[in-house]
């Protein structure tokens, strides 16, 4: 994850990310950042060279704070738990929470930023580096998991943690459909797929 910043400089990324809680990118002025901020214009260029590589340290810091709470909380069910049931049961509530309501604004936004980075840039680069550290978490608690008898062996684990980000993420379609499906149905076809993954299904059912 992004390193911690001078004080300045974590202040003005502070008041980007909170304006865009409320805001498209393109909508973010730097006067009104210098505004809310309070910090001088001389200051936001020492620090970051220009507005737009605010607005792109902003936008990486995002991403990797919400992708990196997901990749933690997938080792932390890995290591702790201590049956298959167990397991299976924290990580269904694991994929119920990435997939609620109350992630849909993070959802865009991270389809948002892996849009913006289609094309070859440091953007794109620092955006990569952040995506490899959560998939390489989530890869590892999922070997885990297949080392204690609970996910098919014969499975790839990075590309399940892969899958597990793309249903996560793909939710995003059904987030700005006119009709939208309901929670529990879509909760359910997860279910139904994660069943597959199981090394023995009928003990961890």
């Amino acid at each position: 994850m992004t390193n911690p910043k001078h004080p300045t400089a974590e202040r003005l990324i502070e008041t980007v990310s909170s304006m865009l809680d409320g805001s498209e990118p393109l909508g973010v002025t730097i006067d009104e950042v210098l505004r809310q901020s309070g910090i001088t214009r001389g200051a936001l260029y020492h620090h970051f060279g220009s507005f737009p590589a605010l607005v792109e340290e902003t936008l990486i810091r995002r991403f990797a704070t919400n992708v990196a709470s997901d990749g933690k909380a997938m080792r932390v069910v890995a290591e702790e738990s201590s049956t298959a049931v167990e397991y299976w049961t924290r990580i269904l509530e694991l994929s119920a929470l990435t997939q609620s309501r109350a992630r849909v604004a993070t959802r865009l936004e991270r389809a948002r930023l892996l849009g913006l980075a289609a094309e070859e840039s440091s953007f794109s680069r620092a955006l990569a580096a952040e995506q490899e550290r959560v998939t390489e978490d989530m890869t590892k608690a999922i070997a885990v998991a297949q080392h204690k008898g609970w996910v098919k062996p014969e499975l790839n684990p990075r590309a399940v943690a892969t899958f597990l980000q793309a249903y996560s993420l793909g939710r995003a379609v059904d987030d700005v459909a006119e009709t939208q499906v309901p929670n529990e149905d879509w909760l359910a076809l997860i279910d139904v797929v994660l069943r597959s993954f199981r090394q023995d299904q009928n003990s961890a059912t």
